[in-house]
């Protein structure tokens, strides 16, 4: 019942201050036309300046057309970028307002909390990458069967709570390293590379592969992908959910006992507040 408390309380102040934020602000806008840019961009490269064009790119990945498969990638980047920014800033927002010294002291759950805040920040990607496909579908002429939306919407949900374990790892460093944003900036085009948004990880160097392989999101962007533009169903892509699921348990562990172990170090080294 206290977890429950734990989790129904932080989740809805949360998930109201994110929503609040999001539809006030500037974010919105700027959230849709930054994937615009992008996968313009990439489109334009590949139609015009790419050797092969479509065709080659086909031979390459398996997917009919780049376009689809870029704006797939550009919309799943909100959920990156999402697990990098708020979970470094679950603690950074509590620091700035001078609330974490007095929760770093209450008897709750730590894993619920940090899954209750992460996650309600998470949600507004949601808005992100259903705006992006439909823009994407609009302007370049592809849409999901019924079917495809079905698998990939569970795709997209199994990935939000996997990513949370890199949330946890984002708010640990967060705890010490006073400079989440600093960190986001480092680890996104890493991200980007590894878990194949604008190529297929096929093109990767064989040393790479491995750390593509253990990154949740590699898994939950080839389900979307695979339910949206080849139209698979679960029993074709029982071998990837089972992949994201093994990786997203992985990270959830380590992610939280690294926060774990550095509350521990913060409050060893006094620096529990901000600074």
């Amino acid at each position: 019942m206290t977890w429950t408390r734990t989790f129904g309380s932080t989740f809805g102040a949360n998930l109201t201050s994110t929503v609040r934020a999001y539809t006030l602000s500037g974010w919105t806008i700027s959230a849709i036309l930054s994937p615009v840019f992008l996968f313009a961009g990439a489109w334009v490269t590949i139609s015009f300046v790419a050797p092969g064009g479509s065709t080659h790119f086909a031979d390459v990945s398996g997917y009919p057309s780049y376009v689809p498969y870029v704006i797939l990638g550009v919309a799943f980047y909100g959920l990156a970028s999402g697990a990098l920014e708020d979970g470094g800033n679950a603690i950074y927002d509590e620091e700035s307002n001078g609330t974490w010294e007095l929760l770093s002291l209450a008897p709750f759950n730590r894993f619920v909390w940090m899954f209750a805040k992460t996650l309600a920040s998470l949600l507004t990607s949601f808005i992100d990458f259903f705006a992006v496909l439909l823009l994407g579908g609009l302007l370049f002429h592809f849409a999901p069967t019924p079917h495809g939306l079905v698998v990939a919407l569970a795709g997209i949900a199994l990935t939000l709570v996997a990513w949370q374990g890199f949330g946890f790892v984002m708010a640990a460093l967060g705890l010490v390293w006073k400079q989440p944003y600093a960190v986001a900036m480092i680890m996104s085009p890493i991200l980007i590379l590894l878990s194949g948004m604008v190529f297929p990880t096929s093109l990767l160097p064989s040393w790479l592969r491995p750390l593509s392989d253990a990154i949740p999101l590699t898994h939950g962007l080839q389900i979307v992908r695979d339910a949206v533009l080849l139209d698979k169903g679960f029993e074709a892509l029982a071998g990837q959910f089972l992949w994201l699921a093994v990786t997203g348990a992985v990270f959830m562990v380590v992610g939280f006992a690294s926060f774990s172990f550095m509350e521990r170090r913060a409050r060893w080294l006094g620096v529990l507040g901000r600074y």
